[in-house]
Order: C-alpha cells, then structure tokens, then sequence
C-alpha cells in the first residue's frame, strides 16, 4: 500500500461528520414521521407575564359572570317580590270575603198587636174600673236578619206617642237571640205621670164609629252585636209608626213601620 498517507486526527472527524450526515438521509420514512416532537424554543421568547390577549379573555369571562350572576339575583328577586304580592293578595281577598261575611246589619222590628186597658173616660167605667189607670200593651217582634252575628239588647225604655203626646212609659226587657232567630217582645206601658189621657184621644176612644188612629212607639235600647272576628255596641233608638182601629178592645193594626238610628 504505498503512496497511501495515515489519517489524521482532523480527517477522522471529517468521516464521522460524513457518515453521520449519510445516516440521516438513509434513515427509513417511518423514522422521520414519528409522532413525538421535540420543540425547543429560545429562552429569550418564553413570556414570564400572560400576554394581553389572555387579560381581555379573562376580563371578558369576568364580566360575562357578574352579568349572569346579576340576572340570577334579578330573577330571584322578581320571583320572591311576586310571591309577596301573591301572597298579599290572597290574605286581601281572605280579608274583604270574612268583612263581608261579618257586616253588622240592625235587626228588624215591627208591631204585631197592641191592647188599650181603661182607656175610656173614667166617669163611663165601672164601679170597679174607676180608679185603675189606663195601660197599654204591645207584643213586639224582633228579627235578627245577621246569619252569623248574635244580638243582644240590655234594659231600655219605651214611650208610647199620640200626637207629640207621650200617653205613656215603660221599659223594654233585656234580651238576646242568635243569628237569624226570632223573638217576641211583651210591653207592658202605664199612663203618663199625671194619669190623663188627651182629650182629643177619649174623644177618638168614645166615638162609636171606628177610625184609624196613627200612633208611635219609640224605644231606646243598648245593642250589642257579636261574632269572633268583630263585636259591635250602639245605643239604638226605634220608631215605630202604626195605624190601629178600635182602642176599646184588642185593636187591629192595619200597618206599621219601624225605623232605627243604626
């Protein structure tokens, strides 16, 4: 082998050079497209601080969360301000229906029959009706008209009237009924103090032909109307206008009307 000269160092680096070059562009197609990549970026590129575009990502997320938070509480508040009102409106209505169920309504009253005791000049009486006094009678009924109310009267006092004339007094009974009930009140009223009756009405009494004769009764009475959710108290006066025929004996009343000051 002459003429050959021995490798040097450099040349030895050369041929390695050389045949590592070689094996990269011998190695097989499935080497170069692996899967798996290996990037390696310069120190002087790696952000130590988010770039701007991931601060408007996030203020963007942070606004688009309060809003929906705000909608939430929005919706929660409708929704508990439409139940109050809800709410208020049924105890409303629940209010008005029992206020109307519970009206106090006065009880009606009206005059069934009335009795005239010696009533005729004293000197046309008997031996042994002279000295009695007239006295009248009345028989009075009283309609509760509250389906749900009691009433209850305490003592009053009763006038009997002819003429702006009070002919006579007496006191009207305590008494109590239920709801819708029905009482029948007795009178029983004496002649005024000085034990006379008007003249014009012994002239009415003494006339044989009947007429009708227009009288009042007037009566003032404590009330008390009551339920469980309301009582109610007045002091009630009532005025009864009736016409009557024939004053000797039990007289027919022909009409009546009794009005109150409740």
């Amino acid at each position: 082998m002459e003429g050959r000269t021995p490798l040097t160092g450099n040349g030895k680096k050369s041929i390695n050079k050389l045949s590592s070059a070689t094996s990269l562009r011998l190695a097989s197609p499935s080497d170069r497209t692996s899967d798996t990549f290996v990037v390696q970026i310069p120190k002087d590129q790696v952000y130590r601080v988010p770039p701007p575009e991931n601060a408007k990502i996030v203020e963007n997320r942070t606004l688009k969360d309060n809003v929906q938070r705000k909608r939430k509480i929005g919706r929660r508040c409708c929704w508990t301000l439409l139940g109050i009102l809800i709410f208020g409106i049924v105890i409303g209505i629940t209010i008005a229906i029992i206020h109307m169920l519970y009206i106090p309504k006065c009880p009606k009253f009206s005059v069934v029959n009335v009795h005239f005791k010696n009533v005729t000049d004293p000197n046309n009486r008997d031996q042994g009706q002279k000295n009695q006094h007239p006295k009248f009678e009345f028989d009075l009924k009283v309609n509760n008209v509250n389906e749900r109310m009691d009433v209850s009267f305490g003592d009053g006092k009763t006038n009997f009237v002819y003429k702006k004339h009070d002919i006579g007094q007496g006191k009207y009974p305590s008494n109590s009924q239920r709801g819708l009930g029905t009482n029948n009140i007795h009178l029983n009223l004496d002649v005024g103090s000085n034990g006379k009756l008007p003249s014009d009405l012994l002239k009415t009494i003494e006339d044989e032909n009947k007429k009708i004769v227009i009288m009042s009764l007037m009566i003032h009475v404590p009330m008390e109307i009551k339920s469980w959710i309301k009582n109610l108290k007045k002091d009630l006066t009532i005025t009864c206008d009736f016409d009557v025929e024939d004053l000797t004996k039990k007289s027919k009343i022909m009409s009546n009307e009794c009005i109150t000051d409740f």
